[in-house]
């Protein structure tokens, strides 16, 4: 219980923190957007595995809905994406304790990520392929990458903190 309850604290705090950082600093909000949600679900399922990762994002899928205009349960669909596919990389190309692997996990995820949102996007109205490469996926894809090592750190920082790896922790 421990456990699912700072996976919902840590969610909620990335997603405040991205929602900050993306409204009301000017600079962030229009080129330079890490996915920090996405970066929670990937760190939680290299840390603790597939079944924390998918409560993960559970809630930062919950919590993006919440305030996003797509319908309900969009977000929910493209973290659930995020946590498999981050099992399917770890699977086959994560290298434990490499900060380069991690790099390729979050590449791949948010690549992925990317291609979901605009499967579910492109049944609503038309998009143009070429202005969400060039607009969002490269800046939101280096900006991620670049956060990613960072925000890692915190993350474990917090996880031994709260003695999450711990076996008599529920």
């Amino acid at each position: 219980m421990k456990r699912i309850l700072v996976i919902a604290l840590v969610s909620y705090m990335a997603f405040a923190l991205e929602f900050l950082l993306y409204n009301f600093w000017d600079p962030w909000g229009r080129w330079l957007k890490p996915e920090l949600l996405i970066l929670v679900v990937i760190f939680f399922n290299l840390y603790l595995g597939i079944r924390f990762s998918i409560i993960a994002a559970f809630f930062c899928g919950l919590f993006k809905d919440t305030l996003g205009i797509a319908p309900f349960g969009t977000h929910i669909v493209v973290y659930l994406a995020a946590s498999y596919l981050t099992t399917f990389v770890r699977r086959y190309i994560y290298q434990p304790g490499s900060r380069f692997s991690r790099i390729v996990v979050v590449f791949f995820v948010v690549l992925g990520c990317f291609i979901v949102q605009i499967i579910l996007s492109n049944m609503n109205h038309e998009l143009r392929l070429g202005g969400m490469l060039s607009f969002i996926l490269l800046p939101q894809l280096v900006t991620t990458i670049l956060a990613a090592t960072y925000v890692f750190a915190r993350l474990k920082d917090i996880s031994i903190f709260f003695d999450l790896k711990a076996k008599h922790a529920s």
